[in-house]
């Protein structure tokens, strides 16, 4: 029962210590419950194989990479390849640590490589050891996983827990050599020691788990910080633009008086030609809603510099049910991705429209793009280096559009090489 018992925490804690790893290689997809439930559960199943098999080293191998494979494709944006390769390389470490340890404890204690089979202290000594060594091997190949990643790695200080552990370990091993300690003495030691080294990986995984925490709490002031600045900068134009525009109407006014006591047909052809212009300006956007015109008219002066076709019709509805600050969360991320992917591929187009289905306000955004996206299931994975901040933008649209028990659906056109984005909201 003790050995059982103890295979059970073994399994917890290799759990444990596959979740740091992936962790700092990938994002996560799943809530934090359900990865510790799940996961723990098909770790923990490696159980009654070890104990049918007499810890096989070869098939508990085996087993320990399948689990560690199907628990990051389950419950991390990892690619099938990364996930097969790091948990061959996990394998190798906790195989390879597992026989050493088995075979340098059988040499020192003088006994049979299988004898920790009816020896619970060998046994709770020997698997302790073994995956001590295994972490501190995992702590070191995620430090240099930190190097090509943005992911906090973990300080220096925290190193001296594994290390202080495996002191440890090495005192009540020797400790245990002595013939004069009961077997419930030294039962005390073994015991001690899975606690001591499983609460140590705890504080790893919590301090991960608090640091993920952190790192989106900023993350998301740092966008609602973006918000509600670009919120500022449109009501301003929205002022600036009311100005121009009666300064236009006065303006235009003004030539029409003057060209009325002009003699001069050069003048009233100068005249004429600044008329047109004050009057192009004039018809930019006016749909009704004035932050709407005021986000479309920035697009379209973004687009003329960057030499993309924008394309808009806002004619059918103006939006105007929808919040300003929402609206800017809405519009602002969805254009700035089409036109950064619009810049990038050889069309160079973008397009806006709304549309009204079944009592619903719809806005269609489609553009240009040569490169298929990213998906896990349906849904979208940023390309982008630093991916947990650049998919925050999305996930603001879809936090917007739930007020108004709206949704959101994507396509991408492989013979035209465009990407759309529908929204439909009450």
């Amino acid at each position: 029962m003790l050995n059982y018992l103890f295979l059970i925490s073994v399994g917890f804690i290799e759990f444990l210590i596959s979740y740091i790893v992936f962790s700092h290689i990938a994002e996560r997809k799943r809530p934090i419950w359900q990865s510790f439930v799940f996961g723990a559960a098909l770790f923990v199943s490696a159980v009654p194989i070890n104990v049918l098999l007499s810890n096989n080293i070869l098939v508990n191998g085996i087993y320990f990479a399948v689990i560690n494979i199907a628990f990051a494709l389950v419950f991390f944006y990892v690619s099938p390849i990364r996930a097969v390769f790091y948990s061959v390389v996990l394998d190798i470490f906790s195989t390879a640590l597992e026989f050493a340890t088995i075979v340098l404890f059988s040499m020192i204690y003088k006994v049979e490589i299988d004898d920790y089979n009816t020896n619970s202290t060998l046994l709770i000594i020997e698997g302790i050891a073994s995956k001590t060594l295994y972490f501190i091997i995992c702590l070191i190949l995620i430090r240099l996983i930190n190097k090509d990643t943005r992911r906090s790695p973990f300080p220096l200080s925290f190193y001296i827990y594994p290390s202080t552990v495996m002191v440890s370990l090495l005192s009540f091993w020797k400790m245990c050599l002595d013939e004069t300690l009961s077997a419930s003495t030294q039962l005390v030691f073994s015991v001690i020691s899975v606690v001591l080294f499983g609460s140590t990986v705890f504080l790893f995984v919590t301090y991960q788990h608090n640091i993920e925490k952190d790192n989106k709490m900023i993350t998301m002031q740092s966008e609602l910080s973006r918000l509600q600045t670009e919120k500022s900068y449109y009501d301003i134009l929205e002022h600036q633009d009311e100005q121009l525009l009666s300064y236009a109407h006065d303006t235009k006014n003004h030539l029409m008086a003057i060209k009325n006591l002009n003699k001069d047909p050069q003048i009233d052809s100068y005249l004429d030609e600044m008329s047109e212009n004050l009057k192009s300006y004039s018809n930019v956007c006016r749909s009704g809603n004035i932050i709407l015109d005021v986000i479309l008219n920035k697009y379209i002066t973004e687009c003329k510099i960057k030499k993309i076709q924008f394309v808009h019709d806002v004619r059918i509805t103006n939006l105007n049910n929808i919040e300003d600050y929402d609206l800017v969360t809405i519009l602002g991320n969805l254009m700035d991705n089409a036109i950064e992917a619009a810049e990038k591929s050889v069309k160079r187009s973008v397009s806006l429209e709304t549309d009204t289905r079944n009592m619903y306000n719809v806005i269609i955004v489609s553009n240009s793009c040569d490169i298929a996206p990213k998906v896990n299931g349906n849904k979208l994975i940023t390309t982008k280096r630093d991916a947990p901040v650049h998919g925050l933008g999305m996930k603001n649209v879809l936090r917007s559009i739930k007020k108004y028990d709206g949704d959101l659906s994507w396509e991408f056109n492989y013979q035209l090489n465009q990407f759309k984005v529908t929204l439909m909201i009450r």
